[in-house]
């Protein structure tokens, strides 16, 4: 069987990022009328975020380099799209809950395009969130990184491939529920 060491290195690399983003915020979450929360212990009750349902805003590029095609355009429209998880309800989501979902972005007008209109997003906490678009290969991935403001998530993308990449911020807001 003939194994790319490269691309195994890369699956590591994802799987130890994401293993990283949901350790940190693995704080557990304690249902309401839990004996801890009675005991005015709230200070350990962390809420996460339900990201389910669909996103729209756009993502601006700040900055790219050596990429397949040079940008044609520094902002283009966004949509993603999360999935519910599973059986999760209240008492069981919690900061690592991840959602499955799609993604319509146009990067090629930013010099590169995704192999899959894939992605998975979480919840770090009820502050942030953080997703991968593109999750299934070994390079090649966006990463976004955004802190919720009301129905609104702002922050940073970041796209690395090799020799190059492409980064910049973003804006989206929840259009629907579900």
């Amino acid at each position: 069987m003939n194994h790319d060491p490269r691309r195994l290195i890369n699956r590591l690399l994802v799987t130890a990022i994401l293993s990283a983003s949901l350790h940190r915020s693995s704080v557990a979450q304690i249902p309401p009328d839990s004996s801890a929360a009675t005991r005015g212990n709230a200070s350990t009750i962390v809420a996460a975020r339900d990201i389910s349902g669909t996103w729209e805003g756009t993502f601006k590029l700040d900055s790219a380099w050596q990429l397949p095609e040079r940008a044609s355009a520094r902002s283009v429209a966004a949509r993603l799209r999360f999935g519910p998880v599973g059986d999760a309800t209240p008492t069981t989501s919690s900061a690592r809950s991840v959602h499955a979902g799609t993604f319509e972005i146009d990067f090629s007008r930013f010099g590169f395009t995704l192999s899959t209109r894939e992605s998975l997003g979480w919840s770090v906490g009820a502050d942030s969130m953080h997703a991968m678009l593109n999750p299934t290969v070994g390079h090649g991935q966006v990463e976004i990184h955004g802190a919720f403001r009301g129905d609104a998530v702002s922050g940073t993308w970041r796209y690395a491939t090799d020799p190059g990449g492409a980064r910049g911020t973003f804006e989206i807001r929840k259009t629907s529920p579900r």
